[in-house]
């Protein structure tokens, strides 16, 4: 009576690995930092300035306070004008990954209280593009060469990177955007793909991560 009984156990514990198996792992998660990678840093002269553990307050990427939750730290390092965040755990997003990188003027931006401020220009096409950081959002700009005034092109929670062309899409040049979609009572869903647009604000397709964008455009 008992071997029977453990049949339909062993057959459901074998119906579940073979199904794990076929469906592999979420390739939205990547590995995160380890103590392996913050020694590495230190010993090649980056200096920890803060390490953020759960509970402690934070400015976040797009410049807004948060309250930092995790049940791993997040450790930040820097040397020169560059700094990372680290990320430790198990698993890491995708768009979040091991670790984030900053310039120790975008750094300012993020944590300051004020907003509106160029963090990166572009020339794209003799056309002339810059990229201002805001309390919540990131903002595409394109400059009038005459009178140097701004027309706003996209909103985005991040502007990413520019492509002259990708497979299939039709229009060029192109630039990738990470956008945050939210809930109409409050809160919002985590990005999971990347969003393009063409130079006039124009949304003309989307990408699973960098990855596979890599594989059909080219990138300035």
């Amino acid at each position: 009576m008992k071997r029977w009984f453990l049949y339909p156990i062993s057959i459901l514990f074998i119906f579940i690995i073979t199904i794990s198996l076929l469906i592999g792992e979420d390739k939205a998660w990547v590995d995160c930092s380890n103590e392996e990678d913050l020694y590495r840093y230190v010993n090649e002269g980056w200096k920890v300035d803060k390490v953020l553990k759960d509970g402690d307050v934070n400015f976040g990427r797009d410049g807004t306070k948060y309250f930092y939750k995790n049940e791993f730290p997040q450790i930040w390092i820097s040397r020169g004008n560059k700094i990372k965040a680290l990320n430790f755990g198990w698993r890491c997003y995708f768009l979040e990954g091991p670790e984030f990188n900053f310039t120790r003027t975008n750094y300012q931006t993020y944590s300051a209280e004020k907003y509106g401020d160029v963090i990166a220009k572009y020339e794209i096409e003799n056309e002339k593009f810059v990229i201002t950081q805001e309390a919540t959002y990131q903002e595409l700009w394109k400059i009038n060469p005459n009178t140097k005034e701004k027309k706003s092109i996209k909103k985005a929670f991040s502007i990413e990177k520019f492509a002259e062309q990708c497979e299939m899409i039709g229009k060029k040049p192109l630039f990738f955007a990470t956008v945050k979609e939210y809930y109409f009572s409050g809160g919002w869903a985590e990005p999971k793909y990347l969003t393009i647009f063409d130079l006039t604000g124009t949304k003309v397709g989307i990408s699973p991560d960098w990855e596979y964008a890599e594989q059909f455009c080219d990138f300035y």
